[in-house]
């Protein structure tokens, strides 16, 4: 297991499309800065600190489940998996270093993007709710288990379809699904105006996508006590981890 870890890692950190996904991480997050800051200052508004805070939440989604994609699927189109399993590794053994690999990943993308944000905030105001040194920590803890989550169900995903390309399509269409359901329930759960009209069986749903689903935990500020979100990550990381070991292990590789 630790062996097939460890050149699981050392491929990773040397992997093109995670270099890529950091490129992209910065690029992103000093673009908007500037393009904020130049709008702020032709209409006279100003730029917050939480909205630098806020801004790699808002496409983290997409960002850890196309570099899942990239650098998971690459396993199988070069044949890295098949070895491994020639060579005497397990199925489990090769499966659970595929996972923590997305983990390692996700904590780099997101180790990245705090420290770059923590930067890009320095010089700007709080604004009228500032966010205290905690809530700041809470934000980034927040954002980091949720993306570890969807590193671990992506990098299922993958495994269990053997690495197809149609694996590809499969993971963004189901990133970009569940960004709208995600942005639809905290819109009835949180209208801009008005209190919710949700009731029953519906509000029983939406508040437990809203607390227990990572999915949802990206994009907005931390509105539930630590322990909810962390629940709800390692429910996912489980479930995903448990499901995709039991049908990779049953399944016939390429």
């Amino acid at each position: 297991m630790f062996r097939v870890l460890h050149a699981d890692a050392r491929k990773l950190l040397f992997h093109g499309g995670l270099r890529e996904c950091l490129l992209t991480v910065t690029g992103y997050l000093l673009g908007f800065f500037l393009l904020m800051k130049l709008a702020a200052h032709f209409m006279g508004a100003e730029l917050y600190a939480y909205d630098i805070h806020s801004c790699y939440s808002s496409f983290a989604v997409f960002l850890v489940t196309a570099c899942t994609l990239m650098t998971t699927i690459s396993d199988f189109s070069d044949g890295c998996i098949r070895n491994k399993l020639i060579s005497g590794a397990g199925r489990s053994a090769v499966f659970l270093s595929a996972e923590i690999s997305g983990v390692i990943q996700a904590l780099v993308l997101s180790a990245v993007a705090c420290a770059e944000s923590l930067l890009l905030a320095l010089p700007l105001p709080d604004g009228a709710v500032p966010l205290t040194a905690g809530e700041i920590a809470d934000l980034w803890i927040v954002n980091t288990l949720a993306s570890m989550a969807i590193a671990v169900f992506t990098t299922m995903l993958i495994m269990v379809l053997g690495g197809r390309k149609s694996a590809f399509v499969t993971g963004i269409v189901f990133a970009v699904g569940m960004k709208i359901v995600s942005m639809e329930i905290t819109d009835k759960l949180y209208p801009a105006q008005g209190v919710c009209s949700l009731s029953g069986t519906k509000l029983a749903l939406y508040s437990f996508y809203d607390r227990f689903v990572p999915y949802a935990y990206l994009g907005m500020r931390p509105h539930h006590e630590l322990w909810v979100y962390l629940a709800g990550s390692c429910g996912m990381i489980l479930l995903s981890v448990a499901v995709g070991s039991l049908i990779f292990n049953r399944k016939e590789i390429q």
